[in-house]
């Protein structure tokens, strides 16, 4: 008899344990592990040019696009590109020439979020040189070049606006080596989630 009151208390202790009366049934959040950003903004360029550097237009656009992964932890990696319009000349006084440089960087960025909204990035990589030049007889020059140790700075503000979208305000600098040049761009970006 003492044997079927154990078995009717161990089957009680089953029953209650498995009928709570709150049970967590709402799903976890859904983790994004990618996001693309795309940016647009101005820039000024760091005038280190020797040659017509009264002529320099050094404020200009930039373009930035970035795939990260984010695992949901502090850091972040990804790969970056853009079209930096670096700077243009023109030269009323020599026949109306014209002369432009652009950067599309080709980088690796490492990331980091710090005061919950706030983050910084860092990039490094390759950059290919577009130079153009062009004159009133129609004469157009383009040419491009490799830099191979250039590299970014930027920090910048991301706000949450939807479970996926995101918009951000970053100070950028970039840096290539292939000729010295420098320039700052304030970056708005919009992000997305994957």
């Amino acid at each position: 008899m003492n044997f079927y009151k154990l078995i009717v208390a161990i089957s009680c202790c089953f029953f209650t344990g498995s009928s709570l009366a709150q049970s967590d049934n709402n799903p976890p959040a859904k983790q994004y592990k990618f996001a693309l950003y795309a940016g647009v903004g101005p820039n000024i360029y760091f005038n280190n040019l020797v040659v017509a550097k009264n002529y320099v237009h050094e404020l200009n656009y930039s373009f930035s696009g970035r795939i990260m992964w984010e695992p949901g932890h502090l850091l972040s990696l990804g790969i970056e590109t853009g079209y930096y319009k670096m700077y243009s000349v023109n030269d009323k006084s020599q026949s109306d020439v014209n002369i432009s440089n652009a950067i599309v960087p080709f980088q690796l960025v490492v990331g980091m979020k710090f005061l919950k909204t706030f983050y910084c990035d860092f990039s490094a990589g390759q950059s290919l040189l577009i130079n153009k030049v062009s004159t009133p007889d129609n004469e157009n020059i383009s040419s491009t070049s490799y830099s191979l140790g250039d590299f970014g700075l930027s920090v910048g503000y991301r706000r949450q606006v939807k479970e996926r979208i995101s918009i951000s305000a970053e100070a950028k600098l970039f840096y290539s080596s292939q000729l010295n040049d420098k320039n700052m761009a304030l970056l708005f970006i919009v992000g997305y989630k994957l």
